[in-house]
């Protein structure tokens, strides 16, 4: 039974569906650092949010881990690097809480506006100042957008039902996405100097860290006002407190930050009237909640109980769903041939694998078809887990080259691999093609020949003359092993033949010392597909 953690709060649905699905599942969101540390190695899977710290530290000790769910979308908490590095999936659930945030952002944007904190929290105070507390309207005012991913592209609709224009700066969203939103897409600066209002809604990358600092603050437009539902770390927010004094920022309404809690001695803090602040409620509503708990329990059982990657991963190769059906049978194939020459020559120390694709299947993108031919080839002779993750890791750290091309016209097939590779006693090749029968084998180090990858099978490489296959069956049938399928493959013009026999069990040791002794062979191998 596999044991999953959930270290932080989330909604009983979630837990639910994983007890349900026979998990042992442990639920504490109030656990100390040392307490988590000396727990995390026990379990198999683990759900966070936002506050559980998935460092180095408690990776390495992390021994079974294989699976982390992000209940919600940021994920600057979980060492990514680390986790790859481990072959551990990382994965989010971005859709959970996507109107939670928007509509967070746009509280704060009108809260901002009409100094709605600031005007509350006088009343309390017994304080009654109309003038003090006037506000500003969002009709006619440059929304300024940093990104127009998924919350980015709802707040730019809701901004618009406010009568307000809305401008973005996105490298990576096409122009007939923003065309469609009716949304301008700018260069970088050009939003600095045009926005009323600029609003964040972007990962954190090294790209995006610190994307709002003191430069840009200089040369944004007069009494601009700032919102971040997004990641802390993406704006300097001791430069931010420093432009707001300044008076080149009129205000800003910040739900995350650089550090968390935010430390009462911020000096942002001093601006209460211009500066309101929310303790990272983003995602934070009962809807949000729920859709955030049962995605990421739904996915750590697809991980966990089926062996299935998760719907949002961020640290594997994956195909798109609607390419997924057609891929199927090519993967398969790479699987085999990759696990095929793994066990044929894989104890051999590998310097490099080539991998040849021909065919339309493979325009959609190579990653995931070459991490794939990793895991199998390096999977089976190394000591630790080798998987999709960090297959690309693992190649990198052993010295091991990966090349991967296109054939241009790949043998009148529609769809052709071919894995080689290299180590220190030679090159080892396999070619082979998805069919409606099944996955063959064309091609064996150069010799032609057409192999169903399953079943048990001999490798015999031999100089080619009269006798060999003879003796090599006769001594087989002496020991009551039973052919099943041979094939055979010439080179001409070295003399050379390779006899690929399927064996109905597999010879002892014992047998293949005979073959060995009693036939002149190049080379001997055996391998169970």
């Amino acid at each position: 039974m596999s044991k999953v953690l959930v270290s932080d709060y989330v909604s009983d649905d979630g837990i639910k569906i994983l007890e349900k699905e026979g998990f042992e599942v442990t639920y504490d969101y109030k656990l100390s650092r040392e307490e988590f540390l000396n727990i995390i190695g026990d379990y198999d899977g683990i759900i966070v949010r936002s506050f559980t710290e998935l460092d180095k530290e408690a990776l390495d000790k992390a021994k079974k881990l294989k699976v982390i769910g992000r209940a919600g979308t940021g994920y600057d908490n979980i060492d990514l690097a680390e986790a790859s590095k481990k072959g551990i999936i990382v994965f989010n659930t971005p859709n959970g809480n996507t109107i939670s945030a928007a509509e967070h952002t746009m509280a704060l944007l009108l809260a901002l506006s009409r100094n709605v904190p600031q005007a509350n929290q006088a009343l309390y105070k017994g304080i009654w100042d109309r003038k003090k507390y006037n506000g500003v309207e969002l009709k006619d005012k440059v929304l300024g957008i940093i990104g127009l991913g998924r919350i980015g592209s709802i707040v730019a609709k809701f901004a618009q039902a406010f009568g307000m224009q809305v401008i973005a700066n996105d490298p990576y969203i096409p122009l007939s996405k923003a065309e469609n939103l009716n949304v301008k897409l700018v260069d970088f600066d050009e939003l600095l100097m045009k926005a009323d209002y600029i609003t964040l809604h972007t990962p954190l990358t090294d790209e995006t860290y610190h994307i709002l600092g003191a430069e840009e603050f200089q040369r944004m437009k007069e009494n601009v006002r700032i919102i971040n539902v997004a990641r802390g770390k993406n704006i300097d927010t001791i430069a931010l407190a420093d432009a707001i004094g300044k008076g080149l920022v009129a205000g800003a309404a910040l739900d995350v930050f650089e550090e968390e809690p935010l430390s009462p001695d911020h000096p942002l803090l001093k601006y209460e009237d211009k500066v309101i602040v929310t303790c990272h409620l983003g995602g934070t509503t009962t809807e949000a909640m729920d859709n955030v708990s049962i995605a990421a329990a739904e996915q750590v059982v697809a991980v966990l109980k089926y062996g299935n990657l998760p719907e949002s991963p961020l640290n594997v190769y994956t195909i798109e769903p609607q390419v997924l059906k057609k891929a199927e049978p090519h993967l398969k194939l790479i699987s085999k041939l990759g696990n095929f020459l793994s066990k044929w020559k894989g104890y051999e120390r590998i310097s490099a694998i080539e991998i040849e694709y021909g065919g339309e299947m493979f325009n959609t993108g190579l990653k995931p078809y070459t991490a794939t031919a990793i895991k199998e080839i390096l999977g089976p002779v190394l000591d630790h887990r080798v998987n999709l993750v960090n297959a690309y890791i693992v190649a990198r750290e052993r010295g091991i080259s990966i090349k991967e091309s296109i054939i241009k016209k790949p043998d009148n097939l529609n769809n052709l691999v071919r894995i080689t590779i290299k180590t220190k006693k030679g090159e080892y090749s396999l070619t082979g093609t998805s069919l409606a029968i099944g996955e063959r084998v064309i091609e064996i180090n150069g010799y032609r020949i057409d192999l169903k990858l399953d079943g048990n099978f001999i490798i015999a490489l031999y100089q080619d003359q009269p006798g060999i296959i003879g003796k090599l069956g006769t001594i087989l049938g002496n020991r009551g092993i039973n052919i099943a399928y041979m094939q055979v493959g010439r080179n001409v013009n070295t003399g050379e033949a390779i006899s690929l026999i399927q064996t109905d069990t597999k010879p002892s040791k014992e047998i293949f010392e005979e073959i060995k002794s009693k036939l002149d062979l190049l080379d001997l191998g055996y391998i169970e597909v």
